[in-house]
């Protein structure tokens, strides 16, 4: 004999059995401790205040000259030097005036002296007639000469940019502090352009750099 199939349970029957099961307990919102909320609320006031601090010396260090900047200019250069220098400006930059030629000569330690090297015409003839010129002898020189002409005396970044020059001088001249070679020397040809509406040339200056050496340990000719 088979046995016979169980007889179907009415249907409030089924409902009181599901309603009858637990229901999954809600979680619960994770509750701060007083103390917790206070150092939250004070890391994002520290964070806030930084930040702040921050927008504020940008702007004003990549903005044209002004009464602010010349007042805190020493904080301005302990917040933003070296590490955080802007090598952009607020608005447009001062068109060129002049066009600057650099020569560079090396020492011996017995004090013989290389012939001067014109960097600039070293540069001029890489690019010339070149569809794809390389970006480090179109401006890394020129860039490298503004940013330490543009730096403040005797500042940290400075001296850091001076150095930066040295190197990249030994670089071009194929010297390091290893060799015979001790000191490089800079020499910055200055000539102005024409005013506009002429063609007379103008007479250009010459400024010659201390000797610098080539370790970064400079004495007097900083």
């Amino acid at each position: 004999m088979s046995a016979e199939n169980p007889p179907p349970q009415p249907e409030a029957e089924l409902q009181s059995e599901q309603s009858t099961e637990p229901e999954p307990a809600a979680a619960r919102p994770v509750r701060l401790s007083r103390w917790s909320r206070v150092v939250l609320v004070a890391a994002a006031g520290v964070i806030a205040l930084v930040t702040g601090a921050q927008l504020a010396a940008m702007m004003l260090a990549a903005s044209p000259a002004n009464t602010l900047s010349r007042q805190f200019n020493t904080q301005l250069n302990w917040w933003i030097s070296p590490w955080l220098g802007q090598n952009w400006k607020l608005f447009g930059p001062t068109p060129q005036t002049e066009n600057v030629t650099m020569l560079a000569r090396a020492k011996e330690a017995n004090g013989a002296q290389t012939s001067w090297v014109d960097l600039t015409a070293i540069d001029y003839a890489a690019i010339t007639h070149d569809p794809m010129p390389s970006h480090a002898n179109e401006n890394e020189l020129r860039l490298a000469w503004e940013a330490y002409d543009n730096s403040t005396p005797g500042s940290t970044k400075q001296a850091l940019l001076r150095q930066y020059l040295v190197n990249f001088i030994g670089q071009r001249l194929g010297i390091s502090a290893s060799g015979p070679f001790t000191d490089v020397q800079l020499e910055i040809i200055n000539t102005p352009m024409p005013l506009p509406g002429t063609t007379a040339p103008r007479p250009p200056t010459n400024q010659y750099l201390p000797w610098w050496s080539l370790t970064g340990q400079n004495g007097a000719g900083q």
